[in-house]
């Protein structure tokens, strides 16, 4: 977007469907919390042998399908939406009703403004030439109750180490949720629409002194918001159906350079276990090592979890999005690089599971 819409032209890629990812060492772990190397090739060993934790997805063994959408929505869903189909890149003035037929939502474009998705970004930006207020769109198909609120409760990154606080408590009015945001630079307000089968976030970020405002403007957008059914939904199950019963592995190594008079090594194995029924096993170990002539050392640490999962679209890449069983949402990137399935970002490699059919 031309960068005269607004002095917050902020980096928004990151915002609302980050990877709230759970693969962190436990407090075993002895390092830092990420490797900074990776290899493409899987290590052989598999996290299923009998030392890892048996998961199981509950009591009595059986795991139903993922809770997906918001079923008690009284946003109506049409067949079709109206308007000229979104196209990342493309400008769309006011006056414009704008469709994402994929995740199944439209909005309309306020007078006086212009609208846009910059690429690389996975957040349509509205706003005003010159304008003081930034509006963010963000959908996403699959969207519960429970999901909607844990999106909005957490802070914001705005880039460069900024990061935008919720503030308050959330306001609910039947299947919309809204509650303010602030830091020492700015301010916003983010409403929320969970629809049948989507949800919608939109967020209003400006100066302090401008909370009226933010709110008004986030409103009269989220207030113009219509649902559908995806159209994307077809391409949601095919890329479930393709990793039903199949368990995808990162392996990643670092380790100190030959003849540096002491050595250490750092490795840790991601496995995500995915069944047919929805159910999947996260199973995460981390090993670090290192030796001396005075000190050897050795650590093994490990984080596992366990729900059900599903694949779940949004304006730039597909998600898989995990529910575990003690109530907590967590989503992952795919993408598929050189042909390389990647999640979050890191090469990964898939095969049949052997814990999950």
């Amino acid at each position: 977007m031309n960068p005269k819409l607004s002095a917050f032209a902020l980096p928004c890629c990151l915002l609302f469907f980050t990877a709230c990812s759970d693969d962190k060492a436990s407090s075993g772990s002895s390092g830092s919390s990420s490797s900074s190397s990776s290899s493409s090739s899987d290590s052989g060993n598999s996290s299923g042998d009998k030392s890892d934790k048996d998961l199981t997805p509950d009591a009595d063994g059986k795991t139903e399908p993922a809770d997906r959408g918001f079923k008690e929505s009284t946003q109506a869903e049409a067949s079709k939406l109206d308007g000229k189909e979104f196209a990342a890149g493309t400008r769309y003035e006011g006056g414009d009703r704008v469709k994402v037929s994929n995740l199944g939502f439209s909005y309309k474009v306020p007078d006086g403004a212009v609208s846009e998705m910059p690429a690389g970004s996975a957040a349509i930006q509205l706003g005003e030439m010159g304008g003081k207020l930034l509006t963010l769109i963000v959908g996403r198909t699959g969207v519960t109750e429970g999901e909607a609120r844990d999106m909005i409760s957490k802070p914001f990154d705005l880039g460069n180490g900024s990061e935008l606080a919720p503030v308050g408590e959330i306001n609910k009015n039947g299947d919309s949720l809204s509650r303010a945001m602030s830091n020492n630079a700015v301010t916003g307000y983010i409403q929320m629409l969970i629809g049948k089968s989507a949800g919608v976030a939109v967020m209003t970020i400006g100066l302090p002194g401008t909370e009226a405002e933010c709110k008004s403007y986030s409103s009269k957008v989220a207030d113009s918001i219509e649902f559908a059914v995806p159209a994307g939904e077809k391409e949601r199950q095919q890329h479930e159906a393709g990793l039903k019963g199949k368990v995808i592995k990162v392996f990643t190594y670092k380790g100190s350079t030959p003849n540096s008079g002491s050595s250490w090594s750092r490795e840790t194995h991601k496995h995500w276990h995915l069944g047919s029924d929805h159910s999947y096993e996260y199973i995460y170990r981390l090993t670090t090592a290192s030796s001396s002539d005075v000190l050897n050392q050795a650590d093994d640490s490990h984080d596992n979890h366990a729900g059900t999962w599903s694949i779940e679209l949004t304006l730039a890449l597909p998600m898989l999005v995990c529910r575990t069983n003690d109530g907590r949402f967590i989503t992952y990137t795919l993408d598929v690089v050189k042909g390389y399935l990647n999640i979050d970002g890191q090469e990964a490699t898939i095969g049949p599971s052997d814990r999950k059919r």
